[in-house]
């Protein structure tokens, strides 16, 4: 959950410090893991390499739904590291090869999950949702600064934030921009979020709130009650019935 009262870049940049500790997780992991298609190299130093290089001259690739596109490091950045390593780390054994497939030419390995993601967030309906809370860079030096922001704080993914990118020219006025949320009288709220990520988002959320907890996640995910995750949903369940909440700094183990 994205706290609107802090708005959208700030809360962008806070959520680069967890993924670039998973980064580092999954560079670890390649170290140790000779299976895969890294195992050797510096990880980190070639997703680097491949990045830069790709800003400079982006990577062509044909996708059987979407044709031709190229890949600069922005798209990279933006959409090639899977924060979630899958069932015996299926999805970084994936990224793996597909870093060193780009590293040679071959972006075919991005090529779907960034292109179609991209068209996603491109379409209007996706736009009215998000510009609406005041998502668009206000000019050129915003979108600089906030980039520069987003590269300090993730020196593996930080980037201009695409999604900021389609709201710019949207035409109506922002409906919903960032603004204080009055908490006085506001009873205690319970948030649960992932270590790996979006906890940072809760926290800064529940915060605001006096007598508010947040319920720590050790482990990859996003909406966990949706998710089924059984510690999170257990403690929600509790609280929703008997308006209990748990002790601070509560941590679910990873399932």
């Amino acid at each position: 959950m994205i706290n609107q009262t802090r708005g959208f870049f700030d809360q962008m940049t806070m959520w680069l410090y967890p993924a670039e500790r998973v980064f580092a997780r999954f560079t670890r992991w390649c170290a140790a893991t000779p299976a895969r298609a890294l195992h050797g190299q510096d990880a980190g130093a070639l997703w680097r390499e491949l990045t830069s290089d790709a800003d400079r001259e982006p990577i062509a690739v044909t996708t059987a739904e979407f044709g031709k596109a190229e890949l600069t490091g922005w798209h990279l950045r933006s959409l090639g590291f899977p924060p979630d390593p899958g069932p015996g780390h299926s999805a970084w054994l994936t990224f793996a090869d597909a870093v060193k497939r780009a590293r040679d030419g071959d972006g075919s390995g991005f090529a779907e999950v960034i292109v179609g993601n991209m068209r996603v967030w491109a379409m209007p309906g996706v736009l009215a949702m998000t510009c609406a809370d005041g998502r668009g860079y206000s000019g050129y030096a915003h979108m600089r600064q906030v980039g520069r922001q987003a590269r300090k704080a993730g020196p593996n993914l930080g980037t201009v934030f695409f999604s900021g990118l389609g709201c710019t020219g949207w035409p109506l006025p922002v409906a919903n921009p960032p603004r204080p949320l009055p908490v006085r009288g506001l009873p205690p709220v319970l948030g649960a979020g992932s270590t790996w990520g979006d906890q940072v988002w809760t926290e800064s959320f529940t915060a605001m709130i006096p007598g508010s907890v947040t319920v720590a996640y050790d482990g990859p995910g996003h909406a966990l009650y949706l998710m089924g995750k059984k510690c999170p949903v257990r403690y929600a369940t509790v609280y929703l019935t008997d308006l209990t909440l748990p002790a601070p700094g509560t941590v679910c183990p990873a399932e």
